[in-house]
């Protein structure tokens, strides 16, 4: 297929998707304007076992000063001294 039949044949293929998505549902459906900001938020067990295995010592000390449970276990029992 020549260089020239290619962009005729996206542009045609284009026109057409552009066609089908003004003929459905959810381009007639109604725009919401959804502003609520989603944030995860790990335990503190979890960030500790991450900055151990990071060897982020700074970001260690400051959770063992805040209380964090130095035996805290991932999922398959390993504790940070694992990592």
């Amino acid at each position: 297929m020549a260089v020239d039949n290619r962009s005729t044949s996206a542009l045609f293929k284009r026109a057409e998707q552009l066609r089908r998505w003004t003929d459905s549902e959810t381009n007639r459906q109604e725009i919401s304007n959804n502003k609520k900001h989603r944030k995860v938020n790990f335990s503190d067990g979890c960030i500790f076992l991450a900055s151990c295995a990071a060897g982020d010592k700074q970001e260690v000390l400051r959770l063992l000063e805040k209380g964090a449970d130095i035996d805290t276990a991932n999922v398959d029992g390993l504790t940070a001294l694992h990592a």
